[in-house]
């Protein structure tokens, strides 16, 4: 699995994020996160999220994404600004909602 992956939003935007590393402890700083599953030499989405505290939030769901999924990669994407955080995230699930994330309704700020 590589360092970063691209997350592409409905916008066209890209968003890079980087791969959390074993041993190497979440921030709790605010950002955006997924969990990744690579298929062949791609990556699939499973979920996505945003988080005020990504070492507190962004481990939330983990077991069930292990469990239902078999969920190996979490990636995150610092951003402390909550409403560009939002935004990033609603663009995200607009292309192509995640599996873990139907139902949810995108929600932007501002």
């Amino acid at each position: 699995m590589r360092d970063q992956i691209d997350l592409k939003g409905a916008s066209e935007r890209v968003y890079r994020f980087m791969q959390v590393k074993e041993g190497r402890p979440l921030s709790p700083m605010g950002g955006n996160f997924a969990y990744v599953i690579e298929k062949e030499s791609e990556h699939e989405v499973v979920l996505v999220g945003e988080a005020q505290n990504l070492l507190k939030d962004a481990k939330l769901r983990w077991d069930e994404a292990v469990l239902m999924y078999g969920v190996p990669h979490l990636f995150m994407r610092l951003n402390i600004t909550e409403g560009v955080r939002q935004r990033e995230h609603a663009d995200i699930l607009e292309l192509t909602p995640p599996p873990m994330n139907a139902g949810e309704v995108a929600r932007t700020h501002g």
